[in-house]
């Protein structure tokens, strides 16, 4: 989405309508957001509608249909590339060979609502931090604070096995198929 961004506002300095008029600008950068998206996810709807969310302020029915429009295009161009010699838009694509079953929904609910009680709790915590850290000795020299949080962060996650795996590699494992004669621990 950033390199999209920056591609359009480049472009926009190569023309003088959209150079001096920032309303033109802005709906530059709309496009150009829902066409990085689109490609990102391989969505252009959500791609618009992420457009339609964050990026402007204003969106008029006119914008609307031009980041559409450059969200599809942005989506045939890289189906037509093809990047992943699989003729899907994303790396990883999930199929389901099973239905799923209502009550799979629960854990689903539980992994959501802890999960934003966790953010919760982690934003707290952060703004808690920036506020404490002004006053300590820490605070005071900032290389020394990443060396110390770097070294907290990797004596607790060295230990775990997956921490270790490249992401890439963890995305990948999470996105496979279990069977029975799976060998993944995961």
């Amino acid at each position: 989405v950033h390199v999209a961004c920056c591609c359009g506002n480049i472009l926009c300095h190569c023309f003088n309508k959209y150079r001096k008029n920032e309303a033109k600008r802005r709906e530059v950068l709309s496009a150009a957001a829902a066409a990085g998206v689109s490609v990102a996810f391989g969505a252009p709807i959500g791609g618009v509608l992420f457009s339609l969310e964050e990026v402007s302020y204003y969106f008029p029915l006119k914008t609307l249909w031009r980041s559409f429009f450059a969200a599809l295009v942005a989506a045939f161009t890289l189906r037509s590339i093809n990047p992943f010699g699989n003729s899907r838009l994303v790396l990883f694509y999930v199929e389901f060979h099973t239905p799923w079953h209502l009550f799979e929904l629960v854990p689903f609910i539980l992994l959501g609502i802890f999960g934003g009680l966790w953010g919760a709790l982690f934003i707290r915590t952060n703004i808690a931090w920036c506020r404490k850290r002004k006053t300590t000795q820490l605070g005071k020299y900032p290389v020394v604070e990443v060396l110390v949080v770097t070294a907290i962060t990797a004596i607790l996650a060295f230990p775990n096995e997956y921490t270790r795996v490249s992401t890439s590699e963890l995305i990948s494992e999470l996105f496979n198929d279990c069977g029975l004669l799976d060998s993944s621990k995961l």
